[in-house]
């Protein structure tokens, strides 16, 4: 009987994680496509960045940044425990939980400025 409550309870962590997890990469992507979109449209004349360029500066996007960014992989560390012990859809949570570790925004910066390095470009 108590193994039941045990499932029961196992169930509704990974539940519980996943559903965080989806909720911070989906805040992280948007992050990410403002900040993109600054950076790609900054230097362009005709384009009036000042208002993104705003918001990109303002304490409480930054604080957003850092704050999803690191509940990210604190979340993720929570998540691969969870999935370890679940032996269904593995390689799917193990994507997942891949991807949304990759959708940060720190992670990108350091795969561009790797991209960058490898064909000299800054």
């Amino acid at each position: 009987m108590k193994k039941k409550g045990l499932n029961k309870e196992i169930k509704n962590y990974e539940r519980n994680v996943t559903i965080i997890l989806i909720v911070l990469t989906v805040i992280s992507l948007i992050i990410d496509f403002i900040a993109y979109t600054g950076m790609v449209y900054s230097d362009k004349v005709m384009y009036d960045t000042n208002t993104l360029r705003a918001v990109m500066n303002s304490g409480w996007f930054m604080t957003l940044l850092w704050v999803d960014n690191i509940a990210i992989y604190v979340t993720n560390l929570f998540y691969f425990a969870g999935i370890l012990d679940s032996k269904r859809d593995l390689l799917v949570k193990i994507a997942f939980a891949i991807f949304s570790i990759l959708s940060t925004l720190l992670i990108n910066l350091q795969i561009v400025n790797l991209i960058a390095d490898l064909f000299g470009i800054f």
